[in-house]
């Protein structure tokens, strides 16, 4: 099995998520927020059908609020991120009839 393709796409954010370090009395802080469009990438399975038998793709990366790109797994994702293309295309047009 060979290794799929890198993606740069952008995610939008159906969740609003936030993260602190794992220290106590730390400040929690906006990681992503709800309505925002962030840079990302995703690696495609390097054999057919592999999106439709796995649920998804490979490997996510996003930007994160701070700047900082970092790797998020599928599950998380399906929770943070719209990734229906429909839905995807539906938020696109609706930002675009709102300017």
């Amino acid at each position: 099995m060979g290794k799929g393709q890198i993606i740069k796409t952008k995610f939008y954010c159906k969740g609003t998520q936030k993260t602190s370090p794992a220290i106590e009395n730390s400040i929690w802080r906006e990681q992503f927020i709800e309505g925002n469009w962030y840079d990302g990438e995703y690696e495609t399975y390097g054999w057919e059908d592999g999106f439709r038998l796995n649920g998804g793709h490979r490997k996510y990366w996003v930007i994160e609020e701070n700047g900082k790109k970092i790797e998020i797994h599928k599950a998380r994702m399906k929770m943070v991120f719209e990734l229906d293309k429909e839905q995807i295309r539906d938020k696109k047009i609706e930002q675009i009839l709102k300017k």
